[in-house]
Order: C-alpha cells, then sequence, then structure tokens
C-alpha cells in the first residue's frame, strides 16, 4: 500500500507540472497573432486535471486502506 501511496503522489507531482506547463501553453496559444493550438492546449491542461484527480483518488483510496488494515490491527 505504501508503494501506492507513493505512486499516487509521484503523480499528483507530475500532473501539477504537466498543467503549469499546459497552463502556459494555452496562454501563448491565446495571444493575437499566434500560431500555436489553443484547443490542443486547453485538452492538455484537462488531461491534466483529470491525471491530478485520478492520482489523488488513488492516493486517498490507500491512505483509506492503510486506516482500516491499522483499525483491524489495533
Amino acid at each position: 500500500m505504501t508503494a501506492a501511496i507513493t505512486n499516487a503522489l509521484g503523480g499528483v507531482s507530475a500532473a501539477a507540472a504537466q498543467f503549469d506547463k499546459a497552463a502556459k501553453n494555452v496562454v501563448k496559444a491565446a495571444a493575437p497573432g499566434s500560431s500555436d493550438d489553443l484547443a490542443a492546449a486547453i485538452v492538455d491542461t484537462k488531461e491534466s486535471e483529470l491525471t491530478y484527480k485520478a492520482n489523488l483518488s488513488v492516493f486517498k483510496t490507500a491512505n483509506n486502506m492503510m486506516g482500516d488494515l491499522l483499525d483491524i490491527m489495533a
């Protein structure tokens, strides 16, 4: 279970970095005269949001399971 927590936290961190990059791309693409793809940049922000939420869900589930296990052993 600790591996799940560690992996989830790593995923949350990676998703936050991905979101930061995607948000910068949205700003860049939204600038007047930009040839960057705004739609792709927005999709990237949504993808990183969902990745963040999924990893957070894994963390919460693993944390709850760890708590239940400790309750059983106590």
